[in-house]
């Protein structure tokens, strides 16, 4: 997964500059807020197209899905996940990794919007290049730990998404996003759909603390290298 994470990061927040930057350059009298909205839904189809693959096989060998264990190499988790397709064609195992594909675009819009807007705020609207990295690594714990309480069900449901094979899917891959988490609701109960929020919002300020402080010091050295020149 890391080896997809850091071009897939890269290329995120590459395309998040440049769509705000341009959107302010444009003089559309959009709000911060807005802008930041619209540039998160420009970088995530990108983001996880480069990332979606590892996240499955991930995915997988976490909940031991059919087939899948602790240990199992990446190259062995991939070529099981192109087996498991629906058919022997290239498009149909190209498929199989891109499971959730849709899922994870949904879930990372409001995870990432509510992320970055929160971050703008506790920032006090400050430039980016007035953020030390400290300061960005306590802002960006705390943005990524609210964003990610929020969004824990739609987390619960693309991690079930890719957790299976097409063809383990049944009937569910036919209802639509709000339907199934609302089965889920009602077969296991509302608090299913928080399952393991805990962790996952002690583990994600780990990472926004580090993903925020890292890209305010990127920022700030590469700043001074254009007034060098």
């Amino acid at each position: 997964p890391l080896l997809s994470n850091i071009p897939a990061g890269a290329v995120f927040f590459a395309v998040k500059d440049a769509t705000k930057s341009a959107l302010k350059n444009s003089h559309t009298g959009l709000p911060k807020w807005a802008l930041t909205s619209a540039a998160v839904a420009m970088a995530l189809p990108p983001y996880w197209l480069i990332r979606n693959p590892s996240e499955v096989v991930k995915t997988r060998i976490q909940v031991r899905a059919d087939g899948y264990y602790e240990g199992m190499s990446t190259i062995d988790a991939f070529q099981l996940a192109l087996a498991q397709a629906d058919g022997n064609s290239t498009t149909s195992g190209i498929s199989e990794l891109y499971q959730g594909y849709s899922e994870n675009v949904l879930y990372g819009f409001p995870a990432d919007i509510i992320k970055f807007v929160v971050y703008d705020y506790l920032s006090g609207g400050k430039g980016k290049s007035s953020v030390s990295p400290g300061e960005g690594a306590v802002y960006g714990a705390l943005s990524t730990g609210v964003a990610q309480l929020v969004t824990t069900p739609l987390d619960v449901l693309r991690n079930r998404i890719m957790a299976v094979s097409k063809e383990e899917q049944d009937g569910d891959n036919k209802l639509s996003y709000v339907d199934r988490l609302a089965k889920i609701a009602k077969e296991e109960g509302v608090g299913e759909l928080f399952a393991g929020s805990t962790p996952r919002v002690a583990k994600a300020m780990l990472s926004g603390a580090i993903q925020f402080a890292t890209y305010e010091e990127t920022k700030q050295k590469i700043g001074q290298l254009f007034i060098k020149k």
